[in-house]
């Protein structure tokens, strides 16, 4: 299977690592800046709960800066969408290029509006929904500390591919240590991702923390009560979510499972970098206003993590 990892920040490049040891895969890897470039020149090394080293004579690794292979364009089975928020569509564009007249994309990115963008440039028949829990994060260029084992989750979409599809890439992911489930909702998939997101990314970010600092008492009431408004907004527009209390659960189970990660949201701060703030709490408060539903602490968490941007 060919396979393809675009836009490969912390969490695309530990899936790229994992799925380089299945046998059969064949994967190419972009990715762009420093972390690219040193990916290209040296390979990548993963820490943490497991350790590797991915050397480039294994897997193919291309640079933004330098444009896709062309020897790859329309040849790939999957292409799985990572990146950052403002670059969904360019990512997306790069998937329509390189995948396969069969093949599909899986739209993993975080924050809400990234699957509807990547239907928009592929169409709805060849993109699947994607969510995950493993935590990780980059302490330096080339380099991904695996903070937490987590799952995935490979959802259908209206109108889009079903399980029968997903099938051999959720094998694929199954070997490569990464727990695929699938869901015939992709749709509730990616709002319980958020709801974890919106919850845990900005609170860990504005205290300085990891997650699992969270767990904490006053902090976890925080998170919970920021978890609930999302969920009413959710409700409101008709998306089917478990009951307060399982939400509850997960919530305090995905901090205990990636009690160490440093989440990405933390880590675009120290860095400098502009957040996904727009996609998380500020997407909540958005969607909140229309439906006439009031988001507080959204509100709040957005304005001073937007007050931390650099640009």
């Amino acid at each position: 299977m060919r396979i393809a990892i675009v836009g490969a920040g912390s969490i695309g490049s530990l899936y790229a690592a994992l799925l380089s040891k299945v046998e059969g895969v064949e994967l190419l890897v972009h990715a762009r800046g420093q972390h690219g470039a040193v990916m290209a020149s040296q390979g990548l090394t993963i820490e943490g709960e497991t350790s590797m080293h991915v050397s480039n004579e294994r897997v193919f690794f291309s640079l933004d800066e330098v444009g896709l292979p062309n020897l790859l364009h329309n040849a790939l089975d999957i292409v799985v969408i990572t990146g950052k928020a403002d670059h969904t569509e360019q990512l997306a564009l790069h998937a329509r290029s390189l995948l396969a007249p069969g093949g599909f994309a899986l739209c993993l990115s975080n924050g809400l509006g990234h699957a509807e963008r990547c239907v928009e440039v592929l169409g709805p028949h060849r993109v699947f929904a994607a969510t995950t829990t493993h935590g990780a994060w980059r302490p330096q260029p080339g380099v991904i500390h695996w903070a937490g084992v987590g799952h995935t989750v490979v959802g259908s979409l209206p109108g889009g591919p079903g399980e029968v599809e997903a099938l051999p890439f959720l094998e694929v992911l199954k070997s490569a240590g990464l727990n695929p489930a699938w869901t015939s909702d992709g749709l509730s998939a990616v709002w319980r991702k958020v709801l974890l997101n919106i919850s845990i990314n900005p609170i860990a970010s504005l205290a300085g923390v990891e997650n699992g600092s969270l767990l904490s008492q006053n902090l976890f009431s925080a998170a919970y009560s920021t978890m609930l408004e999302g969920a009413s907004v959710a409700r409101i527009e008709g998306v089917s979510l478990p009951d307060d209390a399982e939400l509850e659960a997960q919530l305090r189970e995905v901090l205990i499972a990636t009690s160490g990660n440093i989440c990405s949201m933390l880590q675009d701060i120290r860095s400098g970098r502009t957040t996904e703030i727009s996609v998380l709490n500020q997407a909540i408060v958005e969607r909140g206003e229309r439906a006439g539903v009031a988001t507080p602490l959204n509100q709040m968490l957005s304005s001073m993590i937007t007050a931390l941007h650099f640009e």
